[in-house]
């Protein structure tokens, strides 16, 4: 009996230590994993990818919350062990401590350096920019004001921003703080959130004059794609923005090849560099990730085939003047939400449903105009894509000179940009839906919009028609000038077009959407939507480019069409003008059907079963004992 209590002591030991070990094993694994995140905005999302890379070319298990959020509550996430690393600005770092801008990039990391050693983080070698706040203006208003400095704006009265939310919310060198410094009035001002499309609201805002500056970082490429003029900062109130690692000492130390991965890239990235390379996320739709990967391998700081190098890469379609801007840029990252493994490459096409019927691309962005060909009186459905969610509306925008046509049907000559495009085809649609005779429709080659805007100018064309999402910035450019004005489109519901083309819409340009625009415009909108393969094609079929690993044919998966939705964020249902992915139709559930009596089939039923029973009694019944006489 002692002896059995003495082994199951003995077990109860051995247990108890196994556990502990593998218990220590199991805290060390979860210590040996460095966790990098970043900012919610573009620039901080390539930088990190940079780090994280380098990290695991150097064998270290990498986990990646990218994007993580905002300044402060990365910072905070560092501070709680949360993160390990993430990429930071030096002037930011001094802002986040309460401290004093300071305009001396030298002066800015050694006052940081010594700042955050006591709280157990380390600023590391910077990657060699300054990303400043900037403000900036229309040029042609500038000029026309004569303003060229920050203190200029002061001639103003009162001044319109339009920002992002934290550059708001930052007390020694945001909004408040420059406002007082200058002694400018603040006017009526407006607000965005970066990651909700909050730079391209900035700029729409900015471009359709419902502020007058606004602010952005001077690596942002929309400066140089626009034509911004920056505003100087002549009383130097911005400090100096130099980015570099922000590591916690602790994974330094637990990571030994950590500091020299990172500091590889200590001065290898300039202003020009990180202007390009955000340009190519968010005007060419291509992931940080994919870029990130790509500068290092180009610089030399990364191996071609270094874990996480090599990436699928899946083509998403649009048409010549769809802008990752706008509506095409939230389906592009609705993609790369649903295909993470994936990067995401832009193609162009007149028609992107061409692209994906043909093998060359995997998902359009497409007007629910482009499902139809133009019949003899009517539009016909022509393609089998499936639409697979929402991501907006186009209208369309018929533009004259002030002294040109006063109407459609007194157009002879309309521009309508690319042939086969967007534009093409739904102009001559309208001109069939409405019995309109006599128009030349005349088309182009790729960004031939532009020219037959100048056309216009010249008198070579009567009108152009443009169909792209209201307020776009591309029809904003356009018109700035105010040698334009908007033609209605009318009498749309008078006859059978609504009937003969259904999926043009009538609808209406809200007044002062563009300049020289007082009262609201009568036009027709049509749904954008993100189409895809149909769901009854053969599961392996051609492949094309851009399509690696997966062909071009294949349908779309019901749960990543629901992914592609909740990415797109839209509450719309697709237009039943064309065939909608199974995944998004109605689903009904299956109910048993009820049984419905009969009476003489029921009494038949029950002579059956009374039979039935009778015949398995005298089977199975005992047979009667005979009696034998003795």
């Amino acid at each position: 009996m002692v002896m059995q209590t003495r082994r199951r002591k003995g077990i109860a030991v051995i247990a108890l230590a196994l556990t502990a070990v593998l218990g220590l094993s199991a805290c060390k694994e979860e210590q040996q994993i460095l966790h990098v995140g970043s900012k919610d905005f573009t620039e901080s999302m390539i930088l990190a990818e940079m780090m994280a890379a380098l990290a695991e070319q150097e064998g270290i298990v990498v986990h990646r919350s990218i994007p993580y959020g905002t300044p402060a509550v990365v910072f905070e996430a560092l501070r709680q062990d949360k993160l390990d690393a993430y990429p930071e600005y030096n002037g930011t770092g001094l802002v986040l401590l309460g401290q004093a801008p300071l305009s001396d990039g030298d002066e800015a990391l050694n006052r940081v350096r010594t700042l955050y050693r006591d709280l157990g983080v380390e600023w590391l070698d910077r990657f060699g920019f300054s990303n400043d706040y900037v403000i900036v203006m229309r040029p042609e208003r500038a000029q026309a004001l004569g303003i060229e400095t920050i203190s200029d704006l002061e001639r103003l009265g009162s001044v319109r921003f339009a920002t992002d939310v934290t550059f708001t919310q930052r007390p020694l060198d945001g909004l408040g703080a420059m406002v007082r410094r200058y002694g400018l009035t603040q006017g009526p001002s407006l607000a965005f959130e970066l990651a909700d499309d909050g730079k391209r609201e900035i700029i729409r805002s900015l471009l359709d004059d419902q502020v007058d500056v606004a602010e952005l970082f001077r690596t942002d490429p929309q400066i140089e794609e626009y034509g911004l003029l920056v505003l100087e900062d002549d009383l130097g109130f911005f400090p100096v923005y130099e980015a570099a690692p922000l590591v916690r000492s602790q994974a330094l130390d637990t990571f030994p090849p950590l500091r020299d991965a990172l500091d590889r890239l200590d001065g290898k990235i300039s202003a020009e560099n990180m202007r390009a390379l955000n340009a190519d996320v968010e005007l060419n739709g291509r992931s940080p990730s994919a870029v990130a990967l790509d500068y290092l391998i180009e610089a030399g700081l990364l191996e071609a085939t270094a874990s996480g190098a090599a990436v699928d890469t899946m083509n998403v379609a649009l048409g010549d003047l769809d802008s990752l801007s706008g509506p095409a840029g939230r389906a592009v990252r609705a993609a790369r939400a649903a295909f993470p493994k994936r990067d995401i490459e832009i193609v162009t096409a007149p028609n992107p449903l061409d692209a994906v019927s043909s093998g060359n691309a995997r998902l359009a962005v497409v007007g629910t105009e482009a499902f139809y060909d133009l019949g003899e009186e009517r539009a016909n459905l022509a393609s089998d894509a499936e639409a697979l969610g929402v991501v907006g509306y186009r209208l369309a925008h018929l533009v004259s000179r002030p002294t040109g046509p006063q109407s459609l049907a007194d157009i002879k000559r309309l521009g309508v940009g690319q042939e086969g495009g967007a534009s093409d085809r739904t102009a001559r649609m309208i001109m069939r839906a409405l019995d309109i005779d006599g128009v030349e429709v005349i088309s182009g080659g790729s960004g031939d919009i532009k020219a037959q805007f100048e056309a216009m100018t010249k008198g070579l064309v009567d009108a152009v028609l443009v169909l792209a999402p209201v307020g776009d910035t591309t029809v904003l450019e356009l018109t700035e000038s105010g040698r334009y004005r908007l033609l209605p489109i009318d009498g749309w519901t008078d006859g059978t077009a609504p009937l003969r083309f259904s999926f043009l819409r009538p609808a209406k340009i809200p007044a002062d959407t563009y300049p020289g625009q007082p009262d609201a415009v009568e036009t027709l909108s049509t749904q954008i939507v993100l189409a895809g393969p149909p769901s009854t094609r053969e599961a392996f079929g051609a492949q094309g480019p851009g399509t690696t690993g997966t062909a071009a044919t294949q349908p779309i998966p019901a749960d990543t069409v629901m992914k592609l939705n909740a990415a797109l964020g839209s509450t719309e249902v697709v237009d039943p003008a064309v065939t909608v992915a199974p995944a998004l139709r109605p689903q009904l559930q299956e109910e048993p059907r009820p049984l419905v009596a009969d009476a003489a089939v029921s009494i038949v039923n029950i002579v059956v079963v009374a039979f039935v029973v009778w015949l398995i009694y005298l089977l199975f019944a005992r047979s009667p004992r005979r009696e034998i006489d003795s």
